[in-house]
């Protein structure tokens, strides 16, 4: 991962789909201020929010502010997307919002200072002019804040036109900007005011969760496009993962057999989850935080809700669809973290492959799929259940416009 080039030719069809022109005239502000003067904010498209607040909907141009000061075990991922990969950020909040990378490169001399305040948006299911309302309301804050630049950046494909809409709407209200983009074609296409490409797993925007040094590379590159006269700026990551030299992560430590008398869904899945408490709770010492929380329901209850459909899912209310969606997702949570209990360097798409392999969560995962699949109406809805590389089916081309109105695309410029 993730040169286009080097993916499936569904993949890279479904990536190009994506490709939209620039939103208009290249706005370029310039600020002298050297950039260990600046104040810079952070915004990530990750669909970040505090436990207590109201998770971001299906498709939501709207912004969750983020202190400085939050501890990383109060804020929940509640994207709407599966096309990325979760795991890095349940290991390591900096990988999706570098707030701590941030923090120390105002102690070490590199930038002036950190915004106190720093914002998420939620980079999935609309088009990028869906977002222009919030970010120039949003840039109103930063000026208030005398915020000097804005780093930016995305965890999955949509999110990296979201990137360069956000630029755009920021950069043509004064504020400077720069950031990272996952797809590189994207940005040429739309050409931000300044970005750097890197070659990194999506939801994995800063490559390698826990490595400081890593990660401070890949900011730093990306904030010297700052002191740039002439834009716009695509540059290139430095910065490469060589995953294939990388120590193995520890055998998998639960056991996916199934033991139990009870074959109904219900017995079936708490069979698994049982099994997997001792490893989540070990997680959660190890970690001292867990990413379960978005469905605001213990796992237990997520396992008896998602059970209780099964076999009459035409029931199902759109707010019943809702909790549905961020109840799979704590659940998908639950399972990453307790098998990666263990310290270990643990590749994007490990958790994913062993779920749709071999657990009764990735069966349950897929019936719902091909469920709502099957209707014209809930397609969209079945997208951010999975998706098509996990159960490898194509769901259709939909988002949302700035009218607030589910939008056909054309070919597959699905999220």
């Amino acid at each position: 991962m993730v040169r286009l080039k080097d993916l499936p030719i569904y993949e890279q069809e479904h990536l190009l789909s994506k490709l939209l022109p620039p939103l208009g005239p290249l706005p370029w502000v310039i600020n002298n201020k050297s950039l260990n003067k600046k104040k810079i904010a952070i915004i990530t498209t990750a669909g970040l929010n505090y436990r207590n607040e109201e998770n971001f909907n299906f498709a939501d141009a709207s912004f969750r502010a983020i202190p400085a000061e939050t501890e990383s075990k109060n804020l929940l991922m509640t994207h709407s997307s599966v096309n990325f990969d979760r795991t890095g950020f349940q290991e390591d909040l900096n990988i999706v919002f570098p707030i701590d990378r941030f923090k120390e490169l105002e102690d070490e001399g590199f930038i002036g200072s950190l915004a106190s305040i720093n914002y998420s948006f939620m980079g999935a299911g609309l088009l990028p002019d869906a977002y222009e309302k919030s970010v120039r309301s949003l840039a109103k804050i930063l000026k208030q804040d005398d915020v000097d630049a804005v780093f930016i950046l995305p965890v999955c494909p949509n999110c990296s036109r979201s990137v360069c809409g956000i630029s755009y709407y920021l950069e043509s209200e004064g504020i400077q900007t720069t950031g990272i983009t996952l797809v590189r074609e994207i940005a040429e296409s739309m050409k931000p005011p300044r970005l750097l490409w890197v070659s990194f797993p999506l939801g994995r925007p800063l490559g390698k969760p826990n490595d400081e040094k890593f990660q401070k590379k890949v900011i730093l590159q990306s904030l010297e496009l700052l002191t740039q006269q002439n834009g716009p700026i695509l540059d290139d990551c430095l910065l490469e993962l060589d995953e294939n030299n990388s120590i193995p992560p520890p055998a998998c430590p639960i056991s996916f057999k199934k033991h139990t008398d009870d074959n109904s869904w219900y017995g079936r899945l708490h069979s698994e989850v049982s099994s997997m408490m001792t490893w989540y709770d070990l997680s959660l010492k190890r970690r001292n935080r867990t990413t379960v929380g978005a469905s605001k329901s213990t796992i237990m209850r997520i396992v008896k809700g998602l059970t209780a459909w099964i076999d009459d899912p035409e029931t199902l209310t759109p707010k019943d669809m809702a909790w549905l969606k961020f109840a799979l997702e704590d659940l998908k949570a639950f399972y990453g973290e307790s098998l990666t209990a263990q310290p270990g360097n643990y590749n994007a798409g490990y958790v994913d492959n062993i779920i749709f392999h071999e657990t009764v969560l990735g069966e349950l995962i897929t019936y719902y799929f091909e469920f709502f699949e099957s209707d014209p109406e809930t397609q969209p809805f079945a997208r951010t259940i999975a998706s098509r590389e996990q159960v490898k089916r194509s769901t259709g081309s939909w988002a949302i416009n700035k009218k607030g109105e589910m939008t056909k695309l054309k070919d597959n410029d699905e999220d």
